[in-house]
Parts: structure tokens; sequence; C-alpha cells
């Protein structure tokens, strides 16, 4: 069996905190590779001011992705009909599909998340988005699964590694929950829960 692969799409301005903790995760794991995607190839600039090289431009991304990921930030009001469509063929192609914050935004606008249960930062931002039609499936949790669609409020960074990596079978449950516990609970706390030091 090859080596996975995840694509992190990118704006400028991309919100860095919202896909590192995932991304440190597959990057760490010898049957996972880490690639970044935007509209163009070139350089973009996070929000706390890192530069990041982008290595695909939307017209030249791998035929073949085992993982998509979009990366919220404050770039997310653009239109882009070969995204949509993008992001529709691998939905359709059943690859897991995930979506954070201002991502989701772009998702909703374009009427993607109208056949899925899911999240975002709030159902108050998309009243005025005319290709929106399921407030009924906006769910009040920090990241919602539905099929191969994950979708995450813009705090929920760590949930949202938490369940796309349950979700691509990366390893068993009991090792993605306890890793992901560790930073929810702070290690002095993790220690007292469980009991064990997870660094020895």
């Amino acid at each position: 069996m090859g080596i996975k692969k995840a694509l992190f799409f990118l704006l400028d301005n991309y919100a860095d905190w919202e896909g590192a903790f995932l991304a440190s995760r597959l990057n760490a794991s010898k049957g996972w590779t880490v690639e970044t995607a935007s509209l163009e190839k070139g350089i973009c600039k996070s929000i706390g001011g890192f530069t990041t090289m982008i290595e695909h431009s939307i017209e030249a991304l791998p035929r073949h992705v085992d993982l998509f990921v979009l990366i919220g930030g404050n770039s997310w009001n653009i239109e882009s009909s070969k995204l949509n469509k993008l992001i529709s063929t691998y939905l359709n192609d059943r690859v897991v599909v995930a979506a954070i914050c201002g991502a989701v935004d772009f998702l909703a606008r374009g009427g993607m998340l109208n056949d899925y249960k899911h999240t975002g930062n709030s159902p108050y931002l998309w009243r005025g988005y005319n290709k929106y039609r399921n407030t009924d499936n906006f769910i009040l949790k920090q990241v919602v699964v539905d099929r191969n669609l994950i979708t995450a409020n813009g705090t929920a960074c760590i949930e949202l590694s938490e369940n796309v990596l349950k979700n691509i079978d990366f390893e068993t449950l009991d090792i993605i929950k306890k890793d992901h516990e560790l930073f929810r609970l702070g290690y002095y706390n993790y220690l007292l829960q469980y009991e064990e030091d997870p660094f020895k």
C-alpha cells in the first residue's frame, strides 16, 4: 500500500493554528505526505506572519488525494467555480474533505452544505447566502462529521484533528483520543485522569 496524500488548501491570511495540529500528526507518519495547494502557486502569508510556499495550483492538483483540508482565515470571501467543482468532485469520489472556520463559510455560500449535516462559526453569518438552504442541519457542535465531509468552527482545531484522524483510520481510536486529550486537558490534568505519563 502506497503513501497517502493530504492536501491543505490555503489562502492569503490563512489561520496558521487551524491546521497545524492535524498537519503535524500526518507529516510525522511514514504513511502520509502533506502538501499545500491554493488558487495559484507561489507564496501565502498566514495571519501569524509565516510565509508558506504553495506546491500546487488549483489548475494542477494531483489526480488522486486521500484527504483535502480547507483551512480558514480572512480571505474566504472569494468566488471560485473551479474550487467549488473540485470540492464537489472530491466529495463524490469519497475523498475525506475537511473545512474549518472561514472555509466552511465558503462551502455554505456555494450551496455545498445543502445535503450534509454540518457546523460552522455561526448560522447568523450565512443569512444572506442565497444558495444556502439547510439551516435545519446546522448543528451547534465544535465538529460535525457527515459521511466524508467534516466541518468545524474556528475554535475547534484540536477537535478537527481528532475527527479527521478517526475518519481516515490513522491510528487506533484509543491512541487518537489520548493524543488529543493530552492537549485538551494539559499535561498535569492528563496525568491525573489517565495515571500514565505519555512521554515515558
